[in-house]
C-alpha cells in the first residue's frame, strides 16, 4: 500500500509542469482586453514506474475541462494580466488490484487557482517579450481522505514562471518558460497522514512557425525535476524527473476574435509515478 500511496501521489501531482503554458500565452494583448479559454483534455497514462521500470501494468483514463478567464490591464505603465482557472476532472483506473490500493474512479471540481502576470520586457516592434507569473492554487476541489486518487489536492501551491518569446527571423518563434513550484502539506493524506513535498521545477519549450496569419504550427518538450514526497517525515526518494514531447497546431480567425488550439503529447522518459501514452488537448480561446 506504501508503495501505491507515493507513486500514486507524484504521478498525479508532478510529472507535468503544474502550469500548462502554450505558445504565445506570454504574448501580452492590448490594455482593456478579456479573453475566455476553454480546456479540454484527454489523457491516458500507464504504470506506475519506479526507478524507470513498470512495477505494474496499470492503465489511468483521465479527462480534465477548464476553464480560464484573463483580463489585460495597464500598472505603472507596466503590462499586467489577471488571471482566474477553474478546473474540472474525471479518472477511472485499472486493473482492480490498482483500482483497490487508490481508488476506481473520481471526478469533480479541482483547486481553482487565482494569479496575475507582468511583463518587463514587452518590444512589440521586434516582437521580444518576457513576463513573469505568479500563482495561487487554493483547496477548493473535491477531496476524500479515504483514498489517494483525488480531484483536489487539499493543500495550498504556489507557483512562479516566467516566459520568454525570442522571434528568429520573420517566421518562426522561439519560447522557453520555467516554472518552480512550492506545495503546502496536505495533513489529511489517504487516512490521516502528511504530505510533504519539496520544490518541483520545470523547464517547456517550443519552436513556432508562423504559416500566414492564421495558421501556426509548433513543437516543444517538457524535462520536470525535483518534487520528492515525504509522507510522515519519511523521504520516499520519488521525484518523477520525467521528459515530455508535444506538436500541434493554431487557427486565428480573420477577426482576431477567437482561436482554436490542437495539441498532442506523450511522456518519452520516466523515473517514478505514472507515464503519459497519450494526451489530446483542445482549447477554445474568445477575445473580448
Amino acid at each position: 500500500m506504501r508503495y501505491f500511496l507515493y507513486l500514486f501521489f507524484i504521478a498525479s501531482s508532478a510529472q507535468a509542469s503544474v502550469n500548462d503554458v502554450l505558445p504565445a500565452d506570454y504574448f501580452p494583448l492590448a490594455t482593456g482586453t478579456t479573453t475566455l479559454a476553454i480546456y479540454a483534455y484527454d489523457r491516458q497514462s500507464e504504470g506506475p514506474y519506479g526507478m524507470g521500470e513498470k512495477r505494474l501494468d496499470g492503465q489511468m483514463d483521465t479527462q480534465i475541462m477548464a476553464l480560464r478567464a484573463t483580463h489585460f490591464m495597464m500598472l505603472s505603465d507596466v503590462p499586467v494580466s489577471l488571471i482566474v482557472t477553474v478546473p474540472w476532472s474525471q479518472t477511472a483506473v485499472s486493473p482492480a488490484r490498482l483500482a483497490g490500493a487508490i481508488g476506481e474512479t473520481v471526478h469533480g471540481q479541482g483547486d481553482i487557482r487565482f494569479g496575475a502576470t507582468g511583463w518587463l520586457l514587452a518590444r512589440r516592434e521586434s516582437a521580444e517579450y518576457f513576463a513573469v507569473t505568479g500563482l495561487l492554487f487554493l483547496p477548493t476541489g473535491n477531496y476524500n481522505n479515504r483514498q489517494v486518487l483525488n480531484v483536489g489536492e487539499n493543500r495550498y501551491k504556489f507557483t512562479l514562471n516566467a516566459g520568454w518569446i525570442h522571434p528568429l527571423g520573420r517566421s518562426f518563434i522561439f519560447e522557453t518558460i520555467p516554472e518552480i513550484a512550492w506545495f503546502g502539506d496536505n495533513r489529511d493524506y489517504a487516512g490521516g497522514r502528511t504530505l510533504s513535498q519539496d520544490p518541483a521545477y520545470a523547464l517547456t519549450y517550443y519552436l513556432r512557425y508562423r504559416a500566414n496569419s492564421s495558421w501556426q504550427f509548433y513543437f516543444g518538450q517538457q524535462i520536470n525535476r525535483g518534487g520528492d514526497a515525504r509522507i510522515n517525515g519519511a523521504d520516499q526518494k520519488n521525484a518523477p524527473d520525467n521528459s515530455r514531447a508535444m506538436l500541434g497546431a493554431s487557427f486565428l480567425t480573420d477577426d482576431k476574435k477567437n482561436q482554436w488550439m490542437l495539441r498532442l503529447a506523450k511522456d518519452t522518459a520516466i523515473n517514478n509515478g505514472f507515464a503519459v501514452t497519450s494526451e489530446l488537448l483542445l482549447r477554445y480561446l474568445k477575445i473580448f
